[in-house]
C-alpha cells in the first residue's frame, strides 16, 4: 500500500505569488512524506525543478510531485501532492461552472453527469481531467482521450485502467481537489491544510 500526502497552503494575495505558494506547499509536503526537515533535504542535494514540459520534479529523489493553484477563490491557494510514483493534482473553485468548456473538453457521458449534478459537477470532472493531464505530463492538449465515471457510491473509475483517482471538497473554502496516481487498489491518503491534518483515509480512492 502506497502513501499520498496532499498539502494545501494559503496566503493573502499580497503576501505571495501563486507559484511561490505552490513551491512552498511542495517542500512542506515532501518534509511530511519523508519525515526530514527542509535543511536535511537541502543537504542531501534534493532540488525542486521543472521538466521542459512544465511538470515539476525533485531532482535527487524518486518521490513524485505535482502542484496546482487557482486564482478563482477568495484567498491565494496552492496544493501539492507527493507520491512514490507519478502523480497529478488539481484544485478549483468547487462551484465553478462552464458549459462552453464542458462541451469542448468533456465526453458526452461526462457532460450528462454534469447536467445531473449541475451545482458541483463541472469542478469534479474538470479537476479529474486536469489531474490526469498532469499525471501523464502531456497537458490537456496532448493527453490521450480519457473518460471518468463517478458511481453512486462515490467510486471514481477511469477509462485508463493504469491510474487511480480520488476527489474531495474542502467545504468551508469551497475548493474541489482531485488527484491521479499510478494504479493502486489501496492507498494511505493524508491531506494537510495549513500544516494541520484535514483528512486521513486508508482504502479506495473515493469521491467525497
Amino acid at each position: 500500500m502506497k502513501r499520498v500526502v496532499i498539502w494545501l497552503k494559503t496566503a493573502d494575495r499580497q503576501d505571495a505569488t501563486l507559484s511561490e505558494l505552490g513551491r512552498q506547499a511542495a517542500w512542506e509536503a515532501l518534509c511530511s512524506f519523508t519525515g526530514e526537515t527542509r535543511e536535511e533535504l537541502d543537504q542531501s542535494g534534493i532540488v525542486l525543478k521543472k521538466h521542459p514540459n512544465g511538470k515539476p520534479f525533485f531532482e535527487g529523489s524518486h518521490i513524485g510531485v505535482s502542484i496546482s493553484h487557482t486564482s478563482k477563490t477568495k484567498k491565494a491557494v496552492a496544493v501539492a501532492a507527493i507520491y512514490e510514483g507519478e502523480v497529478g493534482v488539481d484544485i478549483e473553485d468547487a462551484l465553478r461552472e462552464s458549459w462552453k468548456v464542458a462541451k469542448r473538453m468533456f465526453s458526452q457521458q461526462e457532460q450528462d453527469w454534469v447536467r445531473e449534478h449541475e451545482d458541483i459537477g463541472f469542478a469534479r470532472i474538470w479537476t479529474l481531467r486536469e489531474s490526469y493531464a498532469k499525471w501523464t505530463g502531456l497537458g490537456l492538449a496532448k493527453m490521450p482521450a480519457v473518460e471518468f465515471w463517478i458511481e453512486e457510491n462515490g467510486d471514481i473509475r477511469c477509462s485508463d485502467t493504469e491510474c487511480s483517482a480520488f476527489s474531495f471538497c474542502v467545504p468551508a473554502e469551497e475548493w474541489r481537489i482531485s488527484c491521479i496516481t499510478d494504479r493502486q487498489d489501496r492507498v494511505e491518503m493524508e491531506v494537510f491544510l495549513e500544516g494541520k491534518i484535514f483528512l486521513k483515509n486508508i482504502g479506495k480512492m473515493l469521491d467525497k
